[in-house]
């Protein structure tokens, strides 16, 4: 039997017996060797038992055993002519299913464009086309919009004039008094036409309409004292973008009938006719883009004669 010695072979403290850890160092306690001859247990390194003076033998070291020799034998090499290489032919490339689905359907649009009329009689088979993709949402907002414009504009030159009715005739519209302008004004007539019915023209004033609000459009009217012209100048209003044309007419005192047309692009726009000396008759009708037509102003130039 081996005991533990007395000391920590690391840290040299006293080592309790049959402790296998030192308690102060932690290091592992091997055991001592014991006496062959009278099973004393002998101090490291010790050549001689000190109990009964018995020389120690150190244990040998077991014979380590060495490997087996691994003998390669190698077979004769016989001449065998090599195989001729084998060609490997690829696989066929499958299209994928996305790419023809896509190729169909654009071969289907161009046949409907492109392909010839159907002829009377013929029945037309529709071609098969691919999934059809879905309509963007900016497209569709798009589309919305320019339906609502649609509806608005209809609603303000069809429906409101239709729900505001005919205008009632009421008196000659007031004049506002203007500037005498002897040459022409900025406008550009359209037409100028004289009807030369004489005995068939009225000099007299007669009734005019009062549009509705969004169908104002006012103007004003004079005679220049000396050279007779008659100026018609536009000076604004909530129908001006509306209106297609303004229609004057001015029946003179021979009976002779001018019309002029001009279009309201721009407050001070207007035209000139040649009046009389004696009694003239101005007209004003605006036509507007939707077909309602309003006679505005109907204003009659007194005859005056100078004292003398």
């Amino acid at each position: 039997m081996t005991e533990n010695p007395q000391k920590c072979q690391k840290c040299g403290r006293p080592v309790a017996p049959e402790m296998k850890f030192c308690e102060s160092c932690g290091a592992k306690i091997e055991a001592l060797p014991a006496c062959p001859k009278c099973g004393a247990p002998l101090a490291p390194d010790r050549k001689f038992c000190e109990t009964c003076g018995a020389p120690v033998i150190p244990a040998a070291a077991p014979p380590t055993a060495k490997p087996a020799e691994v003998v390669l034998e190698t077979a004769p090499v016989s001449s065998v002519p090599k195989p001729a290489p084998v060609q490997k032919t690829p696989p066929p490339s499958e299209p994928q299913v996305d790419e023809i689905q896509i190729e169909a359907a654009v071969a289907a649009a161009v046949d409907t464009w492109t392909g010839p009329d159907p002829v009377a009689g013929e029945t037309v088979v529709p071609k098969k086309a691919g999934q059809k993709k879905p309509v963007p949402q900016t497209t569709m907002i798009i589309a919305g919009i320019l339906v609502l414009a649609l509806l608005g504009a209809a609603a303000y030159f069809v429906v409101l004039p239709m729900l505001s009715g005919p205008a009632t005739p009421a008196q000659n519209q007031q004049v506002i008094p203007g500037t005498t302008n002897a040459g022409s004004s900025p406008g550009t007539p359209a037409t100028t036409v004289d009807s030369g019915q004489a005995g068939t023209a009225s000099l007299t004033a007669g009734p005019t309409q009062i549009p509705p609000s969004n169908r104002v459009v006012i103007v004003d009217a004079e005679r220049d004292p000396i050279s007779s012209q008659v100026t018609v100048t536009f000076k604004g209003g909530a129908g001006q973008y509306g209106v297609r044309e303004i229609l004057v007419s001015l029946t003179r005192s021979d009976g002779s009938v001018l019309t002029k047309t001009f279009k309201p692009d721009t407050i001070g726009s207007g035209i000139t006719l040649q009046g009389t000396a004696k009694t003239d008759r101005v007209e004003v009708t605006t036509y507007f883009y939707t077909g309602e037509q309003y006679k505005i102003l109907d204003q009659i130039f007194e005859y005056k004669k100078r004292g003398g």
